[in-house]
């Protein structure tokens, strides 16, 4: 697919209503290399982003590179490693694993470019939501999500497969905004994480659990209408 075609069909996926949308459309929709909002699209089409990623490492390997690194969990993973990891395409796996690693991603720039970064917020910003988009959910940890809540944005938690999100990133990413509750999964609103976000701002209480509101509002002593 060249680059032409590429933004033509990624341009009408994402003007397609979600009616439209299914998983083998949307594994075309990754291989444009331009599917950051995948996990967007298939919840408001209710499809299983593992079932189009699944889909994508089935299809090829260059499907494998260009796929968001949020869908590359460990089952998908091992998905890839079973279909590319031995025989002829062994070293070309090697080399597109690699590349997806944080470690790697994040020391693509010397000192000093990361220093000018530091003065331009919006290059800033664009030059980690990179490294989050392409480096692969098998290689995250605590810490990797962490600064990417604290350099992006920290509605990012959306995107996280949920087996990966910790207390501690959901306390971090409620502390930048007290809204971003509302992509906390559930089982993670616990009261010490909606405490936070509403302490942040008063109108996260529309997101905490019924049985903790009462509760949340005594801790905080705000007054909710």
């Amino acid at each position: 697919m060249n680059i032409e075609n590429a933004r033509v069909l990624a341009a009408r996926v994402r003007k397609l209503p979600p009616s439209m949308l299914n998983a083998n459309l949307l594994a075309d929709y990754v291989k444009t290399g331009e599917a950051y909002d995948l996990s967007d699209l298939c919840r408001k089409a209710d499809i299983s982003v593992r079932q189009v990623a699944q889909k994508v490492v089935a299809g090829s390997l260059d499907g494998v590179d260009k796929l968001p690194g949020y869908t590359m969990t460990s089952e998908v993973f091992e998905q890839a490693e079973k279909l590319y990891a031995n025989g002829a395409s062994r070293r070309d796996w090697l080399l597109v694993r690699n590349r997806h690693k944080p470690d790697y991603l994040e020391n693509t720039l010397p000192r000093s470019a990361l220093k000018r970064l530091e003065l331009d917020p919006e290059k800033r910003k664009r030059h980690y939501a990179d490294i989050y988009f392409r480096s692969w959910a098998k290689f995250w940890d605590g810490d990797f999500l962490n600064r990417m809540i604290d350099k992006i944005d920290s509605r990012i938690i959306a995107s996280l497969p949920e087996e990966l999100i910790t207390e501690e990133n959901c306390l971090n990413a409620v502390s930048k905004s007290g809204l971003t509750l509302r992509y906390v999964p559930v089982s993670l609103r616990s009261a010490i994480v909606c405490t936070r976000a509403v302490k942040n701002d008063a109108a996260a209480i529309a997101f905490t659990p019924g049985h903790l509101r009462e509760q949340i509002r005594r801790l905080q002593d705000i007054r909710f209408d």
